[in-house]
């Protein structure tokens, strides 16, 4: 404890400093700025590819997939849709080539080759029972990203030899990234930010306003995956449109929403990343004995500094061995109070997923969350040691998430 205050005192005349504390203050004069900034920021995106789809539409009319009586995008439920997003213009560098696939249904049959191209059309030989087809090809340096969807997430994850066999058609659009960004300033920044995904979510969603399964590829295999319903996406652009006031009021119950959702999150993955740090000591206790019982007795892993670096199992320790008993039981009741903590916290993440979140989210989304938390805990264990950081660390935590 001696070692804790005297830590804490060197932070605080450290932090009040005059030349750390002119540092300090001209960073917190900056914060307000680089804050408003950033709304500004999500405003203006926001304003721009939320609500609407300004480049699949297209895509989709040359695929065959509009409806011109209600002019309306149109996929049936059997249909799977390939959609690559590639830089430039999405339809120069494409070729076709010629190439065997399999028997289709119908002459519009479409399949994807095992060679990674697409076939589109396909005619019968008179000749012989072959069918040959047109593989549009994309040029590989030009994808920026690789997505599957369809309606159902069952279309998506069948079988390529079911899809075959039954003659599912299976279409493939191109996106040009031009269309989506508005400057080469967003077509540099939105890749850091995995911005692609979250546009190309918008422009299906709104393009077909109804439920969806997506998935993202590389090298032809899933990496994340989301999935939506009609209702979703009719909440923030309804068709028939809402009124100023009710967008309002609307949008503050979001924002309240999510920093309700935020601070509770936040304080349970917190309150477990403390648990998990101090009920892990107890593994160096064994370890320390497996090395005496070894032979390798060492200063830094004898029993007594442990003892003294972990006081809040180090004096049970202590008392045990005095005693006489046996250390077992103290350290099989911390291991099984730490894997009762693990499996409630998971529990808690799969009651987040129905209750908080309510929306799709990317495969891995919740370790991203306590990864991010760890790391906000861990330096708030480490270096937040005084008053001036103290009232400092919580604000700047909340500026940059």
């Amino acid at each position: 404890m001696e070692f804790e205050r005297a830590l804490f005192r060197i932070h605080q005349r450290t932090l009040y400093s005059d030349s750390v504390r002119k540092v300090r203050l001209s960073l917190e004069g900056l914060l307000p700025p680089i804050l408003g900034a950033l709304i500004v920021c999500l405003a203006v995106l926001h304003t721009e590819y939320v609500g609407q789809a300004r480049c699949l539409p297209g895509a989709l009319r040359r695929a065959g997939l509009w409806n011109a009586t209600s002019d309306s995008a149109w996929l049936p439920d059997d249909v799977l849709l390939y959609l690559t997003l590639v830089e430039g213009d999405e339809l120069s560098d494409l070729t076709l080539r010629m190439g065997s696939g399999p028997e289709p249904t119908d002459k519009t049959s479409a399949w994807t080759s095992p060679a990674g191209g697409v076939v589109v059309a396909a005619e019968k030989n008179a000749t012989g029972p072959s069918w040959r087809g047109a593989q549009a090809y994309v040029d590989p340096a030009r994808v920026i990203g690789s997505y599957r969807f369809a309606l159902d997430r069952e279309m998506v994850v069948m079988k390529q030899s079911v899809l075959e066999k039954h003659g599912f058609q299976v279409h493939n659009v191109s996106i040009s990234e031009s269309c989506l960004d508005k400057s080469r300033f967003l077509f540099y920044a939105l890749p850091l930010f995995e911005g692609w995904d979250g546009i190309v979510i918008n422009e299906l969603a709104y393009s077909l306003r109804t439920r969806g399964y997506l998935e993202r590829l590389e090298d032809g295999k899933e990496v994340e995956t989301w999935s939506w319903s009609a209702e979703q996406v009719d909440g923030p652009s309804p068709v028939e449109g809402r009124s100023i006031m009710v967008s309002f009021f609307r949008k503050v119950a979001i924002l309240t929403r999510a920093g309700i959702a935020f601070i509770l999150i936040s304080a349970v993955t917190g309150f477990f990343i403390r648990v998990a740090v101090n009920g892990s000591a107890v593994l160096m206790f064994p370890i320390a004995m497996a090395s005496n019982s070894f032979g390798s007795s060492s200063e830094r892993m004898s029993l007594n500094v442990l003892q003294r670096s972990f006081p809040w199992v180090g004096v049970h320790v202590e008392v045990l061995r005095r005693g006489g008993r046996p250390l077992w039981p103290l350290f099989r009741s911390h291991l099984a109070f730490l894997f009762i903590q693990s499996f409630a916290y998971l529990s808690c993440n799969l009651a987040w997923r129905f209750m908080l979140y309510r929306k799709s989210s990317p495969e891995g989304f919740e370790e991203r969350i306590f990864s991010l938390c760890s790391v906000i805990e861990l330096f708030n264990l480490i270096f937040v040691r005084s008053s001036a950081s103290a009232a400092i660390y919580p604000r700047l935590m909340a500026a940059s998430v």
